[in-house]
């Protein structure tokens, strides 16, 4: 598989340092941030993501917006607006050449039944206006929230196959609904994702919180996750939060286990 980092993850706003990063470590991928060229576009400009592309040979994904973003939203007006957000996104994906966009699905933030039946009737509409992108979707496991619409791996690989996107598996989330629920669930997602899935999502926690920690810290153990992923050719990027330092104690770690032969 194809390892990679977000350095928005790691604080590392700087393309330049970025790259740099990626190239010391010998990563195949930078994970972008939508979010991040929305809120200050001369951060993350399409020019210098080719071109860092084409000098260094390292790629990239895109983590497509997820802040103030809710495509199951029942105000018509925000779901619009965050469907607009989306496929402007994956405009920006295709043009600096992301081999995959990430995005979440949706929220309903009002505890009646009507409101979850609008809700979904939202996220349905928002996906059949997404269909048919120019560059794979990725759909990303939640369940970090009761607010969280989709809530495990069986709705989740419904909605994907319906709509004919892939999937994100992001271990640290499902380790957080593992909790929550008392049972496994990444062997779970793996199943009912299958060939669709393309993208991970690798950090750490304890099972409560979305700590993002390096891959050797909380209560996951990446020993018993790589042989469930035997056979995975797709991209693997790095989401941890403590700095260059953690990205490179995540890096080694999983190397030590044999990640990329995996």
């Amino acid at each position: 598989m194809k390892l990679g980092y977000s350095p928005v993850s790691a604080a590392i706003l700087d393309l330049d340092a970025a790259w740099r990063l990626a190239a010391e470590l010998e990563l195949d991928f930078v994970e972008l941030s939508f979010d991040l060229f929305e809120a200050v576009p001369m951060l993350q400009p399409a020019d210098q993501v080719r071109e860092l592309t084409r000098t260094t040979g390292i790629g990239s994904t895109l983590h497509l917006s997820y802040v103030d973003l809710n495509l199951a939203s029942v105000n018509p007006a925000a779901r619009r607006t965050s469907v607009d957000r989306t496929l402007r996104g994956l405009e920006y994906a295709e043009a600096v050449g992301s081999s995959c966009g990430v995005l979440h699905t949706g929220l309903n933030y009002i505890p009646f039944q009507q409101a979850v039946q609008l809700a979904n009737a939202a996220l349905e509409q928002s996906l059949t206006e997404l269909q048919g992108p120019a560059v794979p979707v990725a759909l990303e496991n939640l369940v970090l929230t009761p607010h969280d619409l989709v809530r495990d791996a069986a709705q989740l690989a419904d909605l994907t196959a319906r709509h004919g996107f892939a999937n994100c598996l992001d271990v640290g989330h499902a380790n957080i609904e593992a909790v929550a629920k008392g049972t496994e669930t990444i062997p779970g997602y793996i199943a009912g994702m299958g060939e669709r899935l393309i993208h991970l999502h690798l950090h750490n926690n304890y099972g409560v919180d979305d700590d993002h920690l390096p891959t050797d810290e909380g209560t996951l153990d990446f020993k018993e996750i790589l042989p469930l992923l035997s056979g995975f050719s797709g991209t693997a990027c790095l989401e941890i939060t403590t700095g260059a330092d953690g990205v490179r104690q995540a890096v080694a770690h999983l190397r030590s286990l044999g990640l990329e032969e995996a």
